[in-house]
């Protein structure tokens, strides 16, 4: 019976020295408090060098039910040179052409394209917001390894989704989109937005909702087709840096992974959704998006 208290009393101990506890999904779940989460996400927006931003046309409401379209022109109507020039922007366009639409489709992962992901996570470890998340991250042993490490795993391990093949990633699925079941899946990034509509493949219907971020950029809840297959509901940020978005979706799916994490950005409070996956024993990102 002592054996046993002592047994439970070294398990007790061992497991609040490390904030963390394992949800239902497998995944490690902190304890950061709202305000905690709150104050960081702030302090990264602070952090972040900001881009000049992308003339937006939002155009006409609409909802997701709708059939119509309340948008006869393209959402992101023009961006600056010094925008798309900006490096981690420069590098994360090159890998938007490296995934196949379809989730049967497996995809074909090149040397050339691991190089591609390699320049892109150097070129946001050489940030200050991620140099600060990093920090963050390891005072609150929410990552083991160094966060370079960490985003190559939960971003670009490839996985299958919901079939045979090797076909998705959590970057693919967040920033460039997937075809599913007939419908647009993931898709919540504006530079892939941007090209799709460039090449005539996205037809933009109308938006439900925006939050701006005042200079930073801003989050747009909208409707849209892509390869003519519907997307009723999507939340897309817009003008917003590379690194601040996988700073905030890195930071959520580490410290409130499978629910709604609480984020505030220039004063508007709303929530950061992940959804993890496993996949050969590790968890991975499977989805992550502004909730607003």
């Amino acid at each position: 019976m002592k054996g046993q208290v002592l047994w439970l009393i070294l398990c007790t101990v061992a497991g609040s020295s490390s904030g963390r506890r394992t949800g239902s999904s497998g995944a490690a779940t902190s304890s950061l408090s709202t305000n905690e989460v709150r104050q960081l996400t702030e302090e990264l927006l602070t952090l972040d060098t900001g881009l000049s931003q992308p003339s937006v046309s939002r155009q006409g409401k609409t909802s997701g039910s709708s059939t119509g379209d309340s948008a006869t022109n393209p959402l992101i109507v023009n961006v600056p040179r010094a925008t798309l020039s900006k490096p981690t922007v420069e590098l994360m366009q090159r890998l938007l052409d490296n995934y196949e639409p379809r989730t049967t489709s497996t995809e074909v992962h090149t040397n050339a394209e691991i190089t591609e992901e390699n320049n892109f996570v150097d070129a946001l470890m050489q940030t200050p917001l991620m140099q600060r998340l990093e920090t963050f991250l390891k005072q609150k042993n929410l990552i083991r390894s160094s966060l370079q490490s960490t985003l190559k795993d939960i971003w670009f391990t490839l996985y299958r989704r919901g079939g045979r093949n090797i076909a998705s990633s959590g970057f693919e699925h967040v920033f460039v989109g997937e075809l599913k079941d007939g419908k647009v899946a993931g898709f919540h990034n504006w530079l892939n937005f941007r090209k799709e509509e460039q090449e005539g493949d996205l037809d933009y219907k109308g938006y439900m909702k925006f939050v701006d971020l005042h200079g930073k950029g801003q989050i747009v809840k909208l409707r849209f087709e892509w390869l003519n297959e519907a997307k009723p509901v999507g939340t897309v940020f817009i003008g917003t840096t590379p690194e601040l978005e996988i700073a905030l979706y890195t930071l959520c799916f580490l410290a409130k992974p499978d629910s709604k994490c609480p984020v505030q950005l220039a004063g508007n409070k709303f929530n950061i959704q992940t959804w993890t996956f496993t996949s050969g024993g590790k968890t991975v990102i499977g989805s992550a998006y502004p909730d607003i």
